[in-house]
């Protein structure tokens, strides 16, 4: 169970730090953050104005897709506190989760139609589900493994 705290905590800095630019008006220390997060999240999303999710005037770090991949962890990390996986997973669930990301990024790609924040939100909430729970799986077989390491 540690561990599962551990996991939700972690996905929800990463996803908190997502929104930073919400919190800076009611808490004004966390402005000197922003230059630091803003480069720490360039490193995995391109971050184009025009495709980051703005409510107020305040702007996401990472695009729409992005967002919805790590609120989709966060939902995934937050459900294993309380639920436990039975069975192994199988692989369909991940290529279930990634064919609507797929096909929205190749429906854009080729000019098919126009990018929505709301597909790509949604799309990436379903892979980063899915994602997470082959992530925890992953570290939950690690941690067996050193454990039976560790008891030879």
């Amino acid at each position: 169970m540690k561990i599962k705290l551990v996991l939700f905590f972690l996905v929800l800095l990463w996803v908190g730090g997502i929104f930073i630019r919400f919190f800076i008006p009611e808490i004004n220390g966390l402005f000197y953050l922003l230059p630091f997060l803003e480069k720490t999240y360039s490193t995995v999303c391109h971050q184009q104005p025009a495709k980051l999710i703005s409510i107020n005037g305040h702007k996401t770090l990472v695009c729409a897709r992005c967002t919805g991949i790590y609120l989709g962890a966060l939902l995934s990390s937050a459900g294993l506190l309380f639920l436990k996986l039975q069975n192994k997973l199988n692989i369909k669930l991940l290529i279930f989760a990634s064919v609507p990301l797929a096909g929205d990024v190749l429906l854009y790609s080729l000019g098919i139609y126009s990018y929505s924040k709301t597909v790509a939100l949604v799309t990436g909430l379903l892979l980063g589900s899915a994602g997470f729970l082959y992530i925890h799986e992953g570290i939950m077989d690690l941690l067996e493994e050193k454990n039976k390491k560790d008891k030879n």
